[in-house]
């Protein structure tokens, strides 16, 4: 009898055991966070994050996920995962505002992001859904070897710079590095003029166009989107619609054409220094003066509402932005502007710190295709923007009736909202 209380007591025992061990491996919480594969960023970058928040907090795991080719827009395979039922549990998101109305994405609380400098950036009805990671600014990245053999001089004007093109067009070099085939490549020109002609004049025209008090087809924006096109169709050569982004990059860097409209991510490929020459940088200038700085702020990480581990996934966000080596790190791959309060030093090429102090006092404008918060567009409309309407009207097609062509797409979407 003895023999077999004792029994009794071990089997309980061990089965108790083996439940802790049960419940303890139940207790351990999983996040899947989805990420943009780039070539300055790839997965092993994304990896190390993981790797280093799980050593920390050994009762998470973090599992990586990012875009499955690189023909694959990693936003569009956000939207897929969120209507196949697999949206990651934290995320790098640039598209909020297409996230937002379905209930997709958690809001934070200011106190939670107390790390950045501006947690007010982007907010869509008062609530912010993205910790924004970084800022660039976008400009004209020039030859300066060539604009030196030629007696060329940094426009300061929108005439000024037409005359630069005219004169390297008479000597039989491309003016302008410029493609369509790619899709987003052509925004960054189209940006730039839309938000000196524009967005400078009337800060609050986004806000107002989701409101529908303004349209698309307006002076200012025909203005811009002529000038965009004017450019387009006689200083990129005579393959815009071939010519991809790699190609835009080689075109520039081989010394084949004079000038690059582009992100201060092409500082990165200016700190390869692969090319013979010395590189250059202005703001696209406007009418008057090159006071305007279109600026992109607009992508961050955010947190899924469905998440079942949201506290969690907020300290795994932090952790991002307070783990200076990740953050530095991150911030050097493509020369980045940091949005934290800390300061995040790294190491940057002469061209970054020149654009740095070249653009101090200058009006800042977000891009136009990427305006945050109440002024962000509607749902799809940034893939038309993106892969039509700048396309057609660097083809040729009339500005206005494009322009109206967006105002129906608004009308369209914003229908399906409601």
């Amino acid at each position: 009898m003895k023999r077999t209380l004792s029994l009794l007591v071990a089997v309980a025992l061990l089965m108790g055991l083996f439940a802790g061990v049960s419940l303890a491996e139940t207790a351990k919480a999983k996040i899947v966070f989805c990420v943009n594969i780039q070539p300055q960023l790839p997965v092993e970058f994304w990896q190390s994050i993981a790797d280093k928040y799980m050593a920390a907090n050994p009762d998470v795991d973090v599992e990586i996920i990012g875009q499955p080719s690189s023909n694959v827009d990693i936003f569009q395979y956000e939207k897929t995962l969120l209507a196949t039922g697999q949206f990651p549990d934290v995320m790098v998101m640039q598209n909020p505002a297409d996230f937002v109305p379905s209930g997709a994405l958690l809001a934070f609380e200011d106190s939670e992001l107390d790390y950045l400098a501006d947690p007010n950036i982007g907010k869509i009805g008062g609530k912010q859904y993205v910790a924004n990671y970084k800022k660039q600014v976008i400009g004209v990245f020039y030859n300066k070897d060539i604009f030196a053999a030629n007696g060329l001089e940094v426009p300061t004007t929108y005439q000024a710079f037409l005359d630069v093109c005219e004169a390297l067009k008479a000597k039989e070099i491309l003016p302008v590095s410029l493609g369509i085939k790619d899709g987003w490549p052509q925004i960054m020109l189209a940006n730039m003029i839309a938000g000196t002609d524009l967005l400078a004049k009337n800060p609050n025209w986004g806000s107002e166009r989701n409101a529908d008090t303004v349209k698309f087809n307006n002076p200012e924006l025909v203005k811009a989107m002529e000038k965009y096109q004017y450019i387009c169709q006689n200083y990129a050569g005579d393959s815009l619609p071939s010519i991809t982004y790699t190609q835009m990059l080689e075109q520039f860097f081989t010394g084949k054409a004079a000038m690059l409209p582009m992100g201060s991510w092409v500082n990165a490929e200016v700190a390869k220094a692969q090319q013979d020459f010395e590189v250059g940088w202005f703001p696209m200038p406007g009418d008057n003066d090159a006071s305007v700085l279109s600026v992109f702020v607009n992508e961050g990480i955010s947190i899924s509402a469905t998440s079942k581990y949201p506290e969690v996934c907020k300290d795994f966000v932090k952790f991002f932005f307070t783990n200076t080596d990740l953050y530095s790190y991150f911030l050097s791959s493509e020369q980045l502007f940091a949005t934290t309060k800390a300061s995040v030093p790294y190491e940057m090429i002469p061209l970054r710190q020149y654009i740095e102090q070249a653009i101090a006092g200058m009006t800042e404008v977000e891009g136009f295709e990427s305006m945050t918060g109440d002024a962000a567009f509607l749902p799809g409309l940034k893939d038309y923007y993106t892969n039509k309407l700048t396309q057609n009207i660097a083809l040729g097609n009339d500005v206005a009736t494009e322009l109206s062509n967006f105002d129906n797409e608004w009308t369209i979407a914003k229908e399906a909202m409601n």
